[in-house]
This record gives structure tokens, sequence and C-alpha cells, in this order.
């Protein structure tokens, strides 16, 4: 099987292709197969599906549509696996036309006769790639697309066009056509039209080429295309090179511009001075491929920006060094970030005397220098390089704006001003790729080092967050300290999410705490305040969890944030949800302690807390309107609570923030807030069971427990054993579960609280029997008993068809019959949807154990559905493997592989290992 990208999105098996339809399904497969093999957030695929605009609904959309691919498009052949945050395509080798191009353009690299793969990867293209799909994602991988092609067909022309010019040329003609302004596209023609003794062609194409240059961006071609002029006309029309044997095609290289070149005359009278202000080209600069290659656009000014300590300036130096070929007419370079911007115009005068006016023919007014500047600059091609800007007014009047000029701003803020007065393109620096900062280690430490330690490196890597200063900083040390071993210099870097002292040195430029201090001090009042409380939160909190932890409204919590993000001092999710880097959040922690009073931030810690318990009771509720409710005290003063509509909003909330719930537990039993941490455990724990998070719940509950214990409520500390009970039984430890059911139904005597009591001798029921055999059937009767006492209806439904489904293990199957299909009249009665689905579980058991296969399977269809729909997830699972096994049975091969794939999507959506197992009986099933 192939999925085919490069081109309409199709799906080719053996030699039978077909479209995928409709085109969100085809959106969705495609935004999965561009990252096969990797997890692909949920936030990620609605946005790349529906674009900024994410209408209402749109998950359980998409859910359809992963089911739908996994059903009817991928079929046995592939599989879309649930993984926590995300979903994650899984197909065998080739799989994806794209991997399959990107892997045989890689293979080109190293080959001996790099031609067959690269025409084999040219051949994979089918047109204009995923066309027809709408949207900006679609649209911005397609442009990705044609360029990586543009490369190989380079790569490939270069290879032929000494053997067969007339190919290239035939391959490339309609590349120059497409990319006229690319030089590299322009010489490779050139020079197969050359190679193919087309040199008069050749030469008419550089005068195009020259010509569409000057038209459309006012510059002269590259030093490389007029090198390679150069050697046309000293050739002639005899199509080879005088004393060589084909003329160069050079890559564009740094240096200065051939004196020989015949198209540009010497001037007649004085040369202004031509300014080389860049400061020295930074050493051992690796990585950021793909930003460099945006710098080398169309774009007059660039405004590079990103968190303190990410390599901007370091960026934009290299890019300047590299090509600055292409400014004859100089470069200019200021450092804005020690002056105000309202005295940035100072820079003038210096630009000014650089560009050859003497001092005494320097304007006084800001407005009159600003004109004698451009007006300079417009018979030049200059680079500019304004680092560290602070503001857009700042940068305003040093614009260099001209036809052929480039200006190069790098600033911590992203000076979006810019992008609307000037039309500047904007450039967001992220920290380095695991490679990238491996390499970056590897050119300062030396590659022997790594490779002698190489756990050591990743720990390094790891703790320094991939920052870039961070891990020059690191690796200054270690070149100092040769004789300490990398393992030492990783442990003293162990703490380093808490404390930057490994980070801290003399000099300021390369002080961490001094590099993060200068964003931060610039920030106001309030946004500083916030910046500190998310020092000591967890990252990814949706706004009303940061609206809580501030104590303020929701809108004016968001302003903050984006105050923060502008100051790349946080990063944003799609949904608004603030992450600070981990050395930033060990900067704001430390701010935190030295500037809030204690009280402040316990009081912080308590809104966030309360935040949580209240918005967790209000989803308990609404997905799971039978349960018991908790008393707990009022939410302090500032506290936004989420409000739900109904369940499937308040289940998408628990799924979003259940990964938080073990660090806020810990924080509140540290913070001696002990009922907050078993309250917390209670109103995300029936979620957690039902998702399967067992392991994370045995750990939450743990805490909790500890925490009921220290408050002597007895109550608290049945509930917690209950919850721990439950988790052990699902994993198997039926040992731990019977001790935590027996000691939670010790600590319920006499506290008169039957209902719960009579939970536990349910939960009993299930566990039990793997412990002490034929005690289940007594502990569901008990607990009929004790709801009945308790006047709870459900329960006593729900105990009448657990004591019926253990009456059918006893193979008393018409007393187990009447009593679970009593059981399932009273609770559809009721309306408890989940309970009712268990009870159609166990008639469907008792039908198919007394030969009515055919009842059986309907009873196991209703059971499914309604436990899906009430998102019991584990419970379905098993059900439909039930229902599979007794397709099976009956020979219906079909109904039970329906069932089944069922099955692994539940199991998959949970990540249970289980899913696995189930695949294998459908692989072995199809086999027979």
């Amino acid at each position: 099987m192939m999925i085919r990208l490069l081109g309409p999105v199709e799906l080719e098996r053996a030699d039978q292709t077909g479209p995928v339809r409709p085109p969100q399904a085809a959106l969705a497969l495609a935004a999965l197969a561009w990252e096969v093999g990797r997890v692909v957030p949920v936030e990620t695929l609605l946005a790349r599906i529906w674009g900024e605009q994410v209408p209402p609904g749109a998950r359980n959309t998409l859910h359809t549509i992963i089911t739908r691919l996994r059903r009817e498009v991928l079929g046995d052949e592939g599989g879309v696996l649930r993984r926590v945050g995300g979903y994650l395509l899984d197909v065998a080798e080739p799989g994806v036309d794209l991997r399959r191009f990107r892997s045989l353009a890689e293979e080109a690299a190293t080959a001996a006769d790099p031609r067959p793969p690269l025409e084999e990867a040219l051949a994979l293209w089918r047109g204009d790639p995923l066309t027809g799909l709408p949207g900006e994602w679609a649209a911005r991988v397609r442009r990705r697309l044609w360029e990586e092609r543009k490369e190989v067909v380079l790569r490939w022309a270069r290879t032929v066009s000494a053997e067969d010019p007339g190919a290239a040329v035939a391959a490339l003609s309609p590349l120059a056509e497409a990319y006229p302004l690319d030089e590299l596209v322009a010489a490779a023609l050139i020079g197969a039209l050359h190679e193919g003794g087309r040199t008069a062609e050749a030469l008419a194409r550089y005068a195009g080429v020259r010509r569409t240059l000057a038209e459309e961006l006012g510059v002269e071609p590259g030093a490389a295309l007029r090198d390679l002029h150069h050697q046309l006309l000293r050739t002639g029309a005899t199509g080879r090179t005088r004393g060589t044997d084909r003329p160069a095609t050079p890559e564009p290289r740094p240096g200065p511009p051939n004196k020989d070149t015949p198209d540009r005359e010497a001037p007649s009278v004085a040369v202004p001075p031509v300014p080389a202000q860049l400061p020295a080209r930074l050493a051992g600069f690796v990585g950021r491929k793909a930003e460099l290659e945006r710098l080398a656009g169309s774009a007059a000014v660039w405004v590079i920006s990103g968190p303190p300590g990410v390599g901007k300036s370091s960026l934009a130096l290299h890019w300047a060094h590299h090509h600055r070929d292409r400014f004859p007419g100089g470069q200019l370079h200021a450092h804005l970030g020690a002056l105000d911007p309202a005295d940035a115009s100072a820079v003038l005068p210096r630009f000014l005397g650089a560009l050859g006016v003497p001092e005494s023919r320097i304007p006084l007014g800001v407005e009159d220098r600003t004109g004698l500047y451009r007006s300079l600059l417009a018979t030049r091609r200059v680079l500019v390089l304004l680092d560290d800007a602070r503001a857009a007014d700042q940068v305003t009047p040093l614009l260099a704006t001209a036809p052929g000029c480039l200006t190069l701003i790098t600033s911590r803020t992203e000076l979006p001003a810019l992008s609307v007065t000037t039309g500047a393109s904007l450039l967001h620096l992220d920290t380095l790729t695991a490679d990238e900062s491996r390499h970056l280690l590897a050119a300062r430490v030396g590659e022997a080092r790594l490779a002698a330690e190489p756990e050591a490196a990743e720990l390094i890597i790891d703790r320094c967050g991939r920052l870039p200063l961070a891990l020059a900083i690191v690796a200054a040390r270690t070149v100092r300290r040769s004789d300490l071993p990398l393992a030492d210099i990783a442990a003293d870097l162990e703490h380093a999410d808490a404390d930057l002292e490994p980070f801290a040195d003399a000099d300021p430029a390369i002080d961490l705490r001094a590099v993060f201090g200068r964003s931060y001090r610039e920030l106001p009042q309030a946004a500083a305040r916030l910046f500190r409380l998310l020092g000591q939160a967890p990252p990814h909190l949706p706004p009303a969890a940061v609206a809580s932890l501030a104590g303020l409204p929701v809108e004016r919590t968001r302003r903050l944030v984006d105050l923060l993000h502008r100051a790349n001092l946080v990063e944003l999710s799609a949904r608004d949800r603030p992450r600070l880097h981990d050395l930033l959040r060990a900067y704001a922690a430390e701010q935190a302690r030295a500037t809030d009073r204690l009280a402040a931030r316990e009081a912080a810690t308590r809104r966030l807390l309360d935040h949580y318990l209240h918005s967790a009771c209000a989803a308990s509720a609404a997905c799971y309107p039978h349960r018991e409710r908790v008393r707990r005290e009022r939410p302090a003063r500032g506290v936004t609570v989420e409000r739900f509509t109904g369940q499937a909003e308040a289940l998408s909330w628990y799924a979003a923030e259940s990964a938080v719930v073990p660090g806020l537990v810990d924080e509140a039993a540290r913070a001696g807030l002990d009922r907050h941490a078993w309250q917390l455990a209670w109103g995300f724990g029936e979620f957690m069971q039902r998702r399967g998070l067992w392991e994370e719940n045995l750990r939450v509950q743990t805490v909790a427990l500890e925490c009921a214990a220290r408050l002597g409520d007895r109550l608290a500390q049945a509930g917690c054993h209950n919850g721990l009970a439950r988790a052990h039984a699902r994993l198997g430890s039926d040992r731990q579960a019977v001790e935590h059911f027996d000691r939670a139904v010790e600590l319920h005597q006499g506290l008169g609280e039957p209902v719960l009591e009579a939970h536990l001798h349910l939960g009993l029921a299930v566990a039990v029997g793997r412990v002490r055999p034929g005690e289940e059937l007594r502990h569901a009767l008990r607990a009929q008993e004790l709801f009945e006492e308790g006047g709870d209806a459900i329960g006593q439904a729900r105990a009448l068809n657990t004591a019926g489904w253990w009456r059918a293990q006893l193979g008393r199957y018409d007393q187990a019959y009447a009593d679970c299909r009593r059981a399932q009249r009273i609770l559809a009665d009721l309306g408890y949807a989940q309970g009712e689905g268990h009870a159609w579980d166990s008639i469907a058991y008792v039908l198919e154990a007394k030969g009515d296969r055919a009842g059986a399977v309907a009873c196991y269809e209703r059971a499914a559905a309604l436990l899906l729909s009430c998102d019991d997830l584990h419970p379905a699972a098993q059900t439909l493997v039930r229902l599979g096994e007794t397709h099976a049975a009956a020979g219906n091969r079909a109904g039970a592989l329906d069932a089944w794939r069922r099955a692994v999507e539940c199991y998959e959506t949970l990540g249970d290992a289980e899913a696995e197992t189930i695949r294998t009986r459908c692989a072995v099933l199809r086999r027979h």
C-alpha cells in the first residue's frame, strides 16, 4: 500500500489507485502522513483541516473521520493509532510517497551514481501536491514540496548535464519559468544550454535573468551567475570553455564581486567608502537550515524574533556574512539594546559617516538625517543589521528599503507593527532540534568527547532545554575543565529547571539570568507578576486556569499572556495555553521567590487548585450524573470555574487536563492543602479509571490517601482505598485490590453510609474471586442489601445484574437471565445508560451460554452502543471482543473482524496494549 501526496491524495493498492474522499478525510490523512510514524496532536490536526476558525463540534467530526480512515480507507494495511494527545499513522514501508521521495533524495547524496535514485524520486510526482485540497496548511505544504522538488531536479540536471544536456534543458526550462528570480536554477539552465552547444541561447537567457532581477528586485545577478556569464563570453559559440572541459555553475559563495566582469564599468569618480561593520562571524554555528533558506527570499526587511538566548543575533550574523557579496555597497551594523527607543536616531550620524558623509555635512534634525540616509542608499545595495531592537519606532529611521538593500532586525519582541507599516517579514526562532544541539556541542567540545559519553551528552542537551546560549555556556565550561567527565557536567545541571546558577557568569552578555532579565525588566508590572506566577504553575494551562492563578478576569489575563508572548517569554499553543521554556520557568520562579511574599504565592497556588477542583466537580456532574458528590469549600475570590453545556464538552476538558492532575495533587500535599489533594483525586478519579489511566490513578490516589489520613477523615480514606482498589483490579493486581477494598469496608463501619459501603462490596464481587474464590455472589447480594437500605434504586439494579452474572458463572442460567433482564429494565427506566450497557452484556453472555447466538449478538451490540455513549471505553472494548468471539463461533468471519476492529479502536484510544493482541487475533482469523 502507498499513500500518495505528490499529486491528488490517493491510496494505491497493488495495481489499483483510488482517490480519498471527501476533502476533510483527504486532509486528515495527508496531515497524518506528513508526519508518518509520529504523534500528531489533536489541536494540530484540527488546525490543518479547518484552519484558524475551528468550528464547534470539530473534535467529534475528527473522531468520525479517523474512524472512517481506519475502516474504509486504510483497512487492514495500516492503522491510525490513538496516542496520548493525538493520533499516529502507522503504515509499513514505503507507506507514503513523500517519505519515499525524501529517502531517495538522501540515498542519492551518497550513491556512486546518483541518477537512478533521483529519477525514481521524480517519477513519484503526479501533479500539484495535495491537489485541490483547501486551506492554508495545504497551501504551505504545496509550496514547501515544490521547493523540495526543485532541489532534486537541480541535482539531477547537474548530474546529467555533461552527458545529456538536452534532457537537462528540458527539465530546467519549466523550472526557470516557475522560479524566474532563482539564480541557481538560472545558472543550471544556462550551463546546460552551453553544454549542448547553444551558447547564444545561454547568453540570451543570462540577459533575460539580469533584466528580470533588475525590474523585479532592483539588483544585479550574484557573483556565481556573473562568473558563469564571464566564462561564456570567453568561450564563444563553441559550446566549450577554452582551456577547460565545461563552464562551472557554482553555488553562490561569499567574496567580493568579480572585478573582471564586463557588465560593470569602473567608476570615473572617487569611489565612496564601502562600510564593513559586521562583527566577526560566530565560530561553530550549526543548523537553522530552514530559517537560513527563508532569509534568502525576496523580502526587503526581516524581523527575527524569539526567546532570549535562542540565537537570533547568531543567525542574523551568520546569514549576513554568508551573503555579503550580494551587497557591494557595504554592511552597516548597530546594537540597539542599550539605547532608549527614542534615542535610536543617534545611530544615524554613525551610519552617515560610514557612507562617506563628512561630519560637517550631517544634518541636525532626525527627519533630515533620515532623508539623507535614504537618498544615499537609493543608489547602493547595502545590508543593514540592527541587533536587539526594542520597538518599531527605534528601527524605522534606520531601515534600508531601497531596491537591492536588505535590513535584518533581531528583537526579543515580535515588532508586528513593522509588518503592517513596512511589509516586513517575520521569522520566529525556536530552540534547536536535538540533532542541532548535539552538533553545536560537538563543534565546541569535540566529537570524540561526546562519542565517549553519549548518554551524558544527551542529558546536557536535555537540561539546557536545547537553548543555544545555555549550550554555549556549558560548552565553554566543558572546554575549560577538560579534566571533568561529561557525566559530572551533566550532574551539575540536574536541577537546572529550578536553579540557574550553573549558567551564571561574570560577563552579563553570557550570564543567563542577565540575558533573561533584559526581557523581564521591560514588562509592565501586571505582566511581570503573571510571568512570575507561571513559573510556579504547570505548563499549558488553559485560559481559565491562568486567570485563576492570577486572580483576574479571563479577558484581562488573555491580554497579559499576549504581552508575554509578544515578548517571547512564553510560547502559545493553538488554544491559547502559555508554556515557558524550562530555563525561563526557573528564572520566573527565582524572581517570584525574590519579589513576591510567601502568602501571595500560596494564595495563587490555592486559587489554581480551587479552579481545578471545582471545574472537575462540574465535569463529573456533567459526565457521571448518578455519581455521589463530595462536600467542598467555596472557591477563593478570583477563581474562574469552567462551565460545561454537556457531556462531550466536559469529557474534552477532562482529556485535556488529566495530565496535570498528578502534579496538582503533589503540590496540594506539599502546600498542606490535604482536603484539596484527596478531593482532586476524587474529581478526576472516575474519568481516569474509565480512560485506562490506571498507573496515573494509582499515583494520585496514593498521595490522596496520605492526605486523607492526615486529616483523620475516615470517609475520605475509604474513598481513596476504593480508587486504589479499582486501579489495582484493572492492572491485574488482584490481591492488592482486595486488600484496599477490605480496608475501605473496615473504615465504613459505623459511619452510616450504606450506599458508599455498597459500592465497595460491588467492587469486591468483581475482584475477590481471583483471591478468595466463592465469595463473589455473597458480596453482590450484600451490595444489593446496602443499596436498598440507602434507597439507591440504581445501585440495587446494578447489584442485581452483578448477582445475575455470578449465577451465570455457576451455571444457573435461568435465574441469571431473570436477574439481569430485570436489572436492565430498571436501569433503562431510570435512564442510567452505563449500568444498562453492563446489563445487556450480562444478558448476551447468558443467551450465548444457552445456545442463542443470534440473541447474544443483538444484546452485545446494544451493550457496546450504550457503553460507548457513556465514554466507558474499557468495558465497551471487552464487550466488542466477546461479540467478535460469538460471531467467530457462528462462522461469521466478517462480523468477528468488524467487532474486533472496533475493540481495537477503543483500546488504542486508551493506549492499551491489548489492541495488539486483538489485531493478532484478526490476522489469525483472516489466514483461516
